[in-house]
Order: structure tokens, then C-alpha cells, then sequence
């Protein structure tokens, strides 16, 4: 989420409490399916290559024989989303979450979701926790430590803040934005079995091997 009246910019990690910030700072007004932003920092560092948008125009016209798709990049080259300037002004903000209760409540989510369900081509309703992570999901692009990096791999935040501490630390963030009401509404609220009862001790090691790099970044323990 970008904000040029604010001045920042909000990466929305997958099951972090941002689907609640997102509706505080005015993203959307009503909730639906994909109005969140869930676009990572290197989807909006790109954002201000205006000369890679030139390049997709005249590709798109010379080799794809596409006019209005080669117009749509010439305009993003002259005017785009974010400029270089404002990208490293703005104030870039995250919520992270311990991997191992995220990975489940992704889970636990798609499961009671027909929607999602479709999107993930399961049509079994019995489809195991084991088989979805090492089916279903993509660990590079999934894991909070790629939407936080930047293209050079390097965490590009100026806060981070904890989902086990949604409120406090979101108060930190509505100070330095200087909102005059900072309480979250409180969105997509799910009750689920505690993660730590979903788990074996295989897909319990699995996740570790998967998300290891935002596991040892942020010293997230397993049942804390």
C-alpha cells in the first residue's frame, strides 16, 4: 500500500493483521476478495524503473504488435506509481508474525475458503497440513523475508512490527503518521486449533527449513 498524502508505504505480509491497517489508513472502504495490497517492497522499488516501463513499450508494440498495452507502459514511464525520490523518502512499515502460527492460519484460511480453495486447486477437503506446505506453497516468494527485501535482498523497513502485539506497536506507527485514532478495526477475525496442536514434529521441521532465514532473523520460537 502507498500513501502520497501520508508519505509511506505499508507491505502487507499474508496473515499479519494487515487486512485490518489496510482499512484503517483508507485503502479500501468495503471488504472483498483481492482488495487487499499484498505487493512486496521489490514489486514497489520497481515501480520507480521508469526506464523498464519504456522497455516493456516498445516491446509490446515492435515484437507483440500491442498498441494500447505499449501506451499503458509509455504512461507508467512518464508518470509513474512512485518516483525514486519518494520511494526512499517515505516511511516503509511491516507487520511480521512468529512463521510457525502464520504458516498454519494460511492453512486453517484456504481450507475454510472455497474460494481459495479453488485458487489453490484443492478440491479435497481432507488435503493435509504436510501436502499444502510442500505442495501448494512457494517458500522464495511466500516467506515474510522476500516481501520485506529489497531487490538486493537487503530488509528495507523502517519498522517492523510484531502480529502479537498488532495494536501496541500499530500505535507507534499511527504517531509517526500522526493519526488521531489509531485503534484497528478488527477484520477477518478466525478462531482456529492452537497451531501449536496442528503441527508434527515433521512439518514442524519443515517450516523451519523453509522459512529459516525470517525464523532466525526475528528469533521466532515454535509455541511462543
Amino acid at each position: 500500500m502507498i500513501s502520497k498524502e501520508r508519505e509511506f508505504i505499508f507491505i502487507h505480509n499474508f496473515k499479519t493483521g494487515g487486512t485490518s491497517i489496510e482499512k484503517k489508513l483508507g485503502h479500501f472502504d468495503s471488504l472483498a476478495i483481492d482488495v487487499q495490497d499484498h505487493r512486496s517492497l521489490r514489486d514497489i522499488e520497481l515501480l520507480t524503473n521508469r526506464s523498464l516501463y519504456f522497455r516493456k513499450s516498445l516491446y509490446a508494440l515492435l515484437k507483440k504488435g500491442k498498441p494500447q498495452r505499449a501506451w499503458q507502459h509509455f504512461q507508467q514511464g512518464l508518470s509513474p506509481e512512485l518516483t525514486a525520490a519518494e520511494y526512499e523518502r517515505f516511511f516503509k512499515f511491516t507487520f511480521v508474525r512468529n512463521t510457525w502460527a502464520r504458516m498454519y492460519s494460511w492453512y486453517a484460511n484456504v481450507m475454510k475458503d472455497p474460494h481459495m480453495r479453488q485458487s489453490y486447486r484443492i478440491t479435497d477437503l481432507n488435503f493435509s497440513f504436510e501436502a499444502f506446505l510442500t505442495e501448494k506453497i512457494q517458500p522464495e516468494t511466500f516467506s515474510q523475508w522476500y516481501f520485506i527485501t529489497n531487490r538486493s535482498g537487503v530488509v528495507g523497513m523502517d519498522f517492523i512490527g510484531r502480529f502479537e502485539r498488532l495494536q501496541e506497536d500499530f500505535d507507534t506507527v499511527g504517531e509517526r503518521l500522526q493519526l488521531e485514532d489509531t485503534q484497528l478495526p478488527k477484520l477477518l477475525v478466525r478462531n482456529y486449533t492452537p497451531y501449536t496442536e496442528a503441527y508434527t514434529s515433521t512439518t514442524k521441521d519443515l517450516v523451519y527449513q523453509q522459512y529459516r532465514t525470517e525464523i532466525d532473523y526475528f528469533s521466532f520460537e515454535f509455541g511462543a
